[in-house]
């Protein structure tokens, strides 16, 4: 089975499969919730596992990545004494209450910019969550290269960051000044709903927390500054456990009896917050066709291929971070490239009347990445024939000390490395369903990888590497804010 790369895309890779992409991803879908930890991700490590060898990867094994279980069981907000019932969602990591709950005043404080004269002991602090917000400006500017054939990606808003809550140490604050829980309304939210998985960093919090809808933010808001009581309840159970890194190997020509080869590595995550379809099941999807074309490939590319399904993205991306850690030493040292794909999706906007509307176009994609020119311009070339569009080929660091994205621990391990990224709107909550998987792109993006990856195959490491941001040998780089750990005390 040969892997196309040079030819126009009608051609080219005509190996990968679309529908077995999203044959691949309604199994994934199906398992259910994959939080880390959760019996539904363990049983998906197993499925993956048992893929890898039916693709026939060599070398095939589970690398144990420690986890918080961390696993709601019911949770409400309740105003007393009528006991109106108000639909509310645990703030990921925050600690649970007694069983009884905590009844509580509520304090309303904005935005959580200003605690002067604000009596929070023994209370129930009230914030707006503010999201950050990309711009096509911000994105563009510094880039590499930008793809957008129907000059369709504005200048201006894109869209939130959801991911990224700006004042969420609002959180820390009230916990440190002795508030006794912490309700974050979605102000900026594109649709109604409380269901909403961030921060999703792993760091287990001390402060009982509670996102509430946007369509039910006036009312909680307006009650918060009249100080009525509620009875806050957050009960569910966790534990650490081992989840697990999927490693599978394509071993190369160029293997010598007792030398190690060079290695180019592929990664995606597999945890998920939900029964999630674009997270990140779209990426799983095709990293499995790239490990069944790869290794069934007539020609074997010279260096091995390593296949990472990582585990514990929602916990700080901490799957990548424990596998760059345990093969810091030879197999680090000798990987020459590394590639992330993440998120083949449909873009949506809300419809101003709380739900998504499809837009027909693809999610604006980033391309991070960190390399030489040699490695860039290979990048834009295999972009053009592959026909990625809306596709911003951009500095690695444009968002802080390390890209946004599960492969960044490659990255700032000094690899030159290019990752597949979109933040669609949905991400974080249950409407990630199948619709919104970009179909039609997932055989592009393969061949794009596959193209990429036998491309610089014959290219010298020192040559791909040269005047990266981030070079071998540089000290560990800092958790971007989205993954900071809570202040010393406030656990």
């Amino acid at each position: 089975m040969e892997i196309g790369v040079a030819q126009p895309s009608g051609a080219a890779g005509k190996e990968i499969e679309t529908e077995a992409m999203l044959a691949s991803i309604k199994q994934i879908v199906g398992f259910g919730i994959r939080r880390p930890g959760y019996a539904s991700s363990l049983q998906v490590e197993h499925w993956l596992e048992a893929k890898f060898q039916e693709l026939g990867l060599a070398e095939v094994r589970r690398e144990p990545v420690p986890v918080n279980y961390w696993e709601p069981s019911l949770t409400s907000l309740n105003f007393l004494p009528g006991q109106t019932n108000i639909p509310c969602f645990p703030i990921p990591y925050t600690a649970w209450t007694e069983t009884a709950g905590i009844d509580a005043p509520m304090v309303f404080i904005g935005e959580g910019n200003n605690f002067q004269n604000i009596e929070l002991k023994g209370k129930i602090a009230v914030v707006e969550a503010r999201f950050g917000e990309v711009t096509g400006a911000g994105m563009k500017n510094g880039s590499f290269f930008v793809r957008d054939a129907m000059n369709s990606i504005p200048n201006g808003s894109l869209h939130v960051a959801n991911w990224l809550i700006q004042n969420f140490d609002s959180y820390h604050e009230a916990h440190r000044r002795g508030a006794a829980g912490f309700i974050g309304l979605l102000v900026d939210s594109a649709v109604d709903g409380c269901d909403f998985y961030v921060p999703y960093d792993g760091h287990l919090k001390g402060l009982p927390a509670i996102w509430i809808g946007r369509e039910r933010a006036e009312f909680v808001r307006e009650r918060s500054r009249i100080g009525e009581r509620v009875n806050l309840k957050s009960l569910g159970h966790g534990r650490v456990v081992d989840s697990h890194n999927i490693i599978g190997v394509v071993p190369g020509k160029g293997r010598k009896d007792g030398a190690g080869n060079e290695t180019i590595l592929i990664t995606c995550h597999h945890d998920a917050p939900f029964a999630s379809a674009v997270e990140d099941a779209s990426g799983i999807a095709v990293l499995l066709e790239l490990a069944k074309s790869f290794a069934n490939a007539q020609d074997r590319l010279n260096r091995d291929l390593i296949f990472v399904a990582s585990s514990g993205h929602f916990h700080g991306g901490i799957g990548n971070r424990v596998f760059v850690e345990k093969h810091a030493g030879e197999l680090l040292s000798r990987t020459v490239a590394a590639f992330g794909v993440e998120h083949i999706a449909e873009e949506v906007e809300g419809n101003g009347r709380g739900k998504y509307r499809l837009t027909d176009r693809p999610e604006v994609r980033a391309l991070f990445f960190d390399g030489s020119h040699a490695f860039c311009d290979l990048l834009q070339a295999a972009a053009a024939r592959h026909e990625l569009d809306r596709l911003i080929c951009l500095n690695a660091y444009s968002f802080g000390p390390e890209p946004p994205c599960d492969s960044a621990p490659f990255f700032t391990a000094g690899i030159p490395s290019a990752c597949h990224i979109s933040g669609p709107l949905y991400l974080f909550d249950p409407h990630d369903t199948l619709d919104k998987v970009r179909a039609k792109d997932l055989a592009p993006v393969a061949r794009f990888f596959a193209d990429a990856i036998r491309q610089i195959d014959s290219i010298p490491a020192k040559q791909l590497a040269e005047g990266m941001k981030r070079p071998a040998g540089s000290p560990p780089a800092a958790l971007p804010s989205w993954f900071r750990p809570p202040p010393s005390g406030n656990i």
